[in-house]
């Protein structure tokens, strides 16, 4: 496998990988785990649940604004935006407003009107040709509310506190972040904190974020998943009111390092996952523990009383990314809904990435810079 091949690999592990996740656990969501136990095996779910009208494994929220999230990052890309002043995080904002049309058909005000127009905005997103990002699949009711209350671009930032919200909403989204800015992990960790805020301007809401966009992007080298971790959390000490967060990983990793305890055990040890730092050390927690076995690792991350879909999600993308896609489960990537459209947008951001500069000029071809977007129709049914 030469780089350029080695690279995307990553970039659709990590995406398929995430949606994969979050597929198995959407299931899961509302049950705890006895109630799990009873309705699947005796040991939990073991198995992709497929929905009976699709004959797919479907997703949540979670991978429609992770969708939303790299259409986003693109959209900041094509208008040569560097991350200065979260600059890219106005462009993602824009990027969610479509989502939430798509959800709710309205928008925070008039003035994002301009963005379904293809005059006034020919980055209109092709993902609103597709019906099944706008099917309701658990909706995060925090995420709508500080979308909709976003007014003349007045959302959330590491400046401006809006809410206290911090909850799993804003971190299961921002994977694309840590591939496209792969480079830099601290430019991945700074514009994943910048996302989160948009709706999670909470430390304890949008630092996780910023873990997690770093421990991808660290990823896409050949560390490994322990420094990776590590590397990622000395980045987040720098920033200020970090300690939360920080506790919360070091209990994850200390938990994953006592082979006496039960996984089952640490994993309750974590929370329930509902909040941004539970959820992340429950995903930290589940990719060090089996970090070679990605399915043993989503099993653990989703078996449980708590958000099984965002936890499940987070450690399909952080395990999704060291694996890559090649590596993943075969039989579970063919049971995802819209398979088709995860690898294409996967494959635009990492196409439009300095990692398919870098890898063209290594393998001495020349980089294309147009890009092909396919519109998968398949019909969304629940």
């Amino acid at each position: 496998m030469n780089k350029t091949e080695k690279y995307m690999d990553k970039f659709e592990g990590a995406i398929i990988g995430s949606a994969i996740g979050d597929a198995f656990g959407y299931p899961l969501m509302k049950l705890s785990f006895d109630e799990i136990c009873g309705t699947f095996e005796k040991k939990g779910a073991m198995e992709l649940a497929i929905n009976k009208k699709t004959k797919t494994a479907l997703f949540t929220e979670a991978t429609q604004m992770s969708l939303f999230t790299a259409d986003g990052i693109l959209w900041a890309q094509n208008e040569h935006v560097s991350d200065e002043n979260a600059s890219v995080a106005n462009y993602v904002f824009y990027s969610y407003q479509m989502w939430l049309y798509m959800q709710t058909k309205t928008i925070a005000g008039p003035e994002y009107e301009w963005l379904f127009d293809k005059k006034l905005n020919p980055n209109m997103s092709s993902l609103l040709r597709s019906k099944g990002l706008g099917r309701s699949r658990r909706l995060n009711d925090v995420n709508i509310d500080a979308l909709l209350e976003a007014k003349n671009n007045s959302y959330g930032t590491l400046g401006k506190r809006l809410n206290n919200n911090k909850d799993a909403g804003a971190v299961k989204r921002v994977v694309s972040a840590g591939l496209f800015y792969g480079q830099s992990p601290d430019m991945a960790f700074r514009i994943g904190c910048d996302i989160g805020a948009i709706t999670h301007s909470h430390p304890d809401g949008y630092l996780p974020c910023g873990v997690y966009a770093a421990i991808t992007a660290e990823l896409m080298t050949d560390k490994s998943v322990d420094e990776a971790i590590n590397n990622a959390m000395a980045l987040l000490a720098a920033y200020p009111n970090n300690e939360n967060t920080y506790n919360m990983l070091q209990a994850a990793i200390d938990l994953a390092a006592n082979e006496d305890i039960d996984p089952l055990e640490g994993i309750a040890e974590l929370g329930d996952g509902f909040s941004a730092i539970s959820c992340l050390a429950i995903a930290v927690y589940s990719a060090i523990v089996h970090q070679t076995n990605f399915r043993f690792a989503i099993e653990l991350s989703a078996n449980h009383d708590g958000d099984s879909a965002a936890c499940g999600a987070i450690t399909g993308g952080i395990l999704g990314v060291w694996y890559g896609r090649k590596k993943l489960p075969k039989q579970w990537i063919k049971k995802m809904q819209y398979q088709s459209l995860l690898e294409t947008v996967a494959d635009v951001l990492f196409e439009n990435s300095s990692y398919s500069r870098a890898a063209y000029v290594s393998d001495g071809k020349e980089a294309d810079d147009e890009d092909e977007e396919d519109e998968d129709e398949e019909e969304d049914e629940d």
